[in-house]
């Protein structure tokens, strides 16, 4: 693609995106009930507003980038202690008991539903189950519910979207394992995958803790140093 193709697309990208988001507080609405159809709409009917083919090979780091944003973002907004009383079993047990009960019954209606095998059920199982902080959140914003509702939502909501994703990876290495017929390369995979993650994290979260705890940051370098890690 040409320069003028990347920054057209893009910009066009900007403006819908805005646009979207003005329309729908214009019409006190949540935006994704205007995001969704804008995107549909203008993937089918154009092929300037492609991520894909904009971004090229940097599309699924940035997307993976801001989707850890996101939860890093919803996570700071999260307080324990703010949640009381029965709100304090409630939350566990939509996380422990409502991911396999929405997995499996998403899992077991979609094959004779939709005709799809058992493998790709599971699947669709699996990513059903994520709610995340990019939809709870703006419909908790517009609904405005009870303070107690709204805490066990965006626990919920923040919880749910890391805990999908993981089961996501582990359901669609199975189903790979299944149908190549060998199941030690993808478990080994996902595992190695899985443990640089954690060691990553626990490095980041060591450094965090070392320069605003150990080292006499001014606010400036407080705040530059909590958005880098």
């Amino acid at each position: 693609m040409s320069t003028d193709q990347i920054l057209f697309g893009v910009g066009l990208i900007l403006v819908l995106a805005v646009g979207s988001q003005v329309v729908a507080s214009r019409l006190r609405i949540p935006a994704l009930i205007i995001l969704l159809p804008v995107g549909f709409t203008v993937g089918a009917l154009t092929t300037d507003v492609n991520p894909d083919r904009l971004l090229g090979a940097a599309f699924q780091p940035l997307v993976s980038l801001s989707v850890a944003v996101i939860l890093y973002d919803s996570g700071l907004a999260l307080q324990w202690g703010k949640v009381r009383g029965r709100a304090r079993r409630v939350v566990p047990r939509l996380v422990i008991w409502g991911v396999p009960v929405t997995m499996a019954f998403a899992a077991v209606l979609a094959a004779p539903l939709l005709g799809m095998s058992a493998g790709a059920a599971l699947m669709l199982g699996a990513i059903l189950v994520v709610s995340g902080p990019t939809v709870v959140g703006p419909l908790l914003a517009f609904v405005r519910p009870a303070d107690r509702l709204q805490r066990i939502l965006s626990w919920e909501g923040s919880l749910i979207d890391p805990i999908g994703g993981i089961l996501g990876a582990v359901v669609f290495h199975a189903v790979l394992a299944r149908t190549s017929g060998g199941v030690a390369h993808p478990l080994a995979q996902f595992l190695l995958s899985l443990g640089i993650g954690g060691a990553g994290a626990a490095v980041g979260v060591g450094l965090l803790w070392l320069c605003l705890s150990k080292l006499e940051l001014d606010i400036v370098l407080r705040t530059t140093y909590q958005d880098a890690i």
